[in-house]
C-alpha cells in the first residue's frame, strides 16, 4: 500500500517548469503536508498559492510521486510550504534525458502562426527556448522545429511553462514532447557532440593559458 511521505522524509518538489528541488517533510495532516521551502528556488520562481506541482520521494526501492497544490507559503523562519495532495500516489519511472545545446534557432507554430526564438537547452523530452513575444499559454499544442547544424527536427508537443524574463525583455517557454527513436537518437547525438566540442575548447583554453 502506498502512503504519503512521513515527517522528516526527504522529498523532491517539482515545479511547473520541470525543475526539481530538494526539501523535507516537516508536518503532515491527512492529505496536507508541510515541507521546508525547497532549497535553491529563486525568489522570482516561487509559485503562487494555488499553483500545481509534483511531490516525489523514495519509499523502499521505489520512487513515488503525487500531484499537489500549494495551499500556503509560511512566513516563519526557516520558511515552509503547505501542500495538499490532489491525486493518487503513483509509481514513477523517472527517465533522465541528456540535456544541452543552446543558441539554435527554433520555430514554434500554433494555429497557423509561427514564431521564431532561440534554444536555451534541448533534450529528447523537451526544449526550453527564449521568445520575444508572449504568444503561448500553458497546455497549448504546438509544432516545434529546431535547427541542428545541417539538419532539423520537427516534433509536436505541449507548452508546460511560460515565464517573463524582464532582464532580457523576452519570454522563456518550456515545451515537452515525445519523440520517435530516430528523432531521439538525432537529438542525443547532437547534444553529446556539442558537449564534446565544449570540453575540447575548454581544454584548449586551459592549455593556451598555460
Amino acid at each position: 500500500m502506498t502512503t504519503l511521505p512521513t515527517i522528516n522524509a526527504l522529498v523532491d518538489v517539482v515545479l511547473m517548469d520541470g525543475e526539481a528541488y530538494q526539501s523535507r517533510v516537516e508536518d503532515t495532516s491527512g492529505k496536507r503536508l508541510t515541507v521546508a521551502a525547497p532549497f535553491g528556488v529563486a525568489p522570482a520562481d516561487v509559485p503562487k498559492v494555488g499553483a500545481s506541482m509534483e511531490l516525489a520521494w523514495v519509499a523502499g526501492d521505489r520512487r513515488q510521486a503525487v500531484d499537489v497544490r500549494l495551499v500556503a507559503l509560511g512566513r516563519e523562519q526557516p520558511p515552509r510550504w503547505s501542500l495538499e495532495a490532489v491525486g493518487s500516489i503513483r509509481l514513477q519511472a523517472r527517465r533522465n534525458y541528456v540535456r544541452g545545446g543552446g543558441g539554435e534557432f527554433v520555430d514554434v507554430s500554433r494555429r497557423g502562426s509561427t514564431y521564431r526564438g532561440r534554444v536555451i537547452d534541448l533534450s529528447e523530452g523537451g526544449v526550453r527556448c527564449r521568445m520575444l513575444e508572449d504568444r503561448f499559454e500553458r497546455d497549448d499544442r504546438v509544432d516545434v522545429t529546431v535547427s541542428l547544424e545541417t539538419d532539423s527536427i520537427t516534433v509536436t508537443g505541449s507548452v508546460l511553462f511560460v515565464r517573463r524574463d524582464p532582464e532580457n525583455a523576452s519570454y522563456d517557454v518550456i515545451i515537452t514532447y515525445e519523440t520517435s527513436e530516430l528523432v531521439g537518437r538525432a537529438i542525443r547525438g547532437y547534444v553529446l557532440l556539442r558537449e564534446m566540442e565544449e570540453r575540447r575548447r575548454n581544454r584548449e583554453s586551459v592549455a593556451n593559458a598555460g
